[in-house]
């Protein structure tokens, strides 16, 4: 029988504080927290690509978030959503914005963070090409047809893991250069050439689906794989094609033979990847790291 000195308090202060506690002990811990916006990495040379992430526990109405101003594509993960982002040559060094709004528990949250852009180094070749080739009208055509096969990518990556070399043989022009033809300049190279012999197989960097295979006038026979998220490879002066719009393809597949058509001064394959609209460095998909790993 418990005497007064040690009896159980079940009313007052006391008792009324250790029930306040546990029930905001409870309600603490089922609690949603606010989403959080992250980057990585957080330091990129121009061409390069980092990854963002928003952490949520609980449900968002909305979750978006803009590089620059432009929207990226956002897929859903267990601890929240994830994107690819990535910078070019033209993208200017310094602080790049990342800005996330989400409509969470009834009230919008907002986040920024910054990339920190490096400026890249790149070298500058010279070529002569038969002048009908520069007409401003087959770029803007060609340009016409790369947007509409990009314009609605797949929602999720179809890829898992690095991404391979489509054909084996040196780089004869890196990513990045700056392209003077007949004296002209005309920008930077945005994709890495790769020598090889004429009809050599060319592989698909990674699974993905077809959504271009066509002769254009710049890129020549052209192919562009979607592998999900906004990712996309184009391989461009193919001889001939060996697969068709709409065609899953899987990783090291055969898509077409290298050849030189287009603007193409001996044989070689052009190959590019593009990360939500942005033409980056391909090099870097080939070496595992955390932007090639859904």
């Amino acid at each position: 029988m418990a005497t007064a000195g040690n009896r159980i308090p079940t009313r007052g202060p006391l008792w009324m504080l250790a029930a306040t506690g546990a029930l905001l002990g409870v309600a603490s811990a089922a609690s949603p927290v606010s989403p959080e916006l992250r980057v990585t990495p957080a330091d990129v040379a121009q061409g390069g690509v980092f990854l963002v992430e928003v952490a949520v526990s609980g449900q968002a109405g909305s979750v978006r978030v803009t590089v620059a101003g432009r929207p990226l594509l956002l897929y859903r993960t267990p601890a929240g959503f994830r994107a690819f982002a990535g910078t070019s040559p033209a993208t200017p060094p310094g602080a790049l914005a990342v800005r996330m709004q989400a409509d969470f528990g009834g009230r919008t949250v907002h986040a920024i963070r910054t990339v920190r852009v490096r400026p890249a180094r790149f070298a500058v070749r010279y070529l002569r090409v038969p002048p009908e080739m520069l007409d401003p009208r087959l770029a803007a055509y060609e340009r016409q047809r790369v947007l509409a096969a990009t314009s609605n990518p797949l929602p999720r990556p179809l890829w898992d893991g690095p991404f391979r070399v489509p054909v084996a043989g040196p780089v004869a022009s890196p990513y990045g250069v700056r392209s003077l033809y007949n004296g002209q300049p005309r920008g930077h190279h945005l994709g890495v050439d790769i020598r090889a012999a004429a009809g050599t197989p060319v592989r698909a960097a990674h699974a993905g689906v077809v959504v271009l295979a066509e002769r254009l006038p710049l890129g020549g026979n052209t192919i562009i794989v979607d592998h999900g998220a906004g990712v996309f490879t184009s391989y461009l002066h193919l001889a001939t094609l060996a697969v068709q719009p709409g065609e899953r393809v899987r990783a090291s597949q055969v898509v077409g033979f290298v050849g030189s058509t287009g603007l193409s001064t001996a044989p070689h394959l052009h190959w590019a990847v593009r990360v939500n609209g942005v033409p980056v460095d391909p090099l870097q998909w080939l070496r595992g790291e955390l932007v090639s790993r859904p």
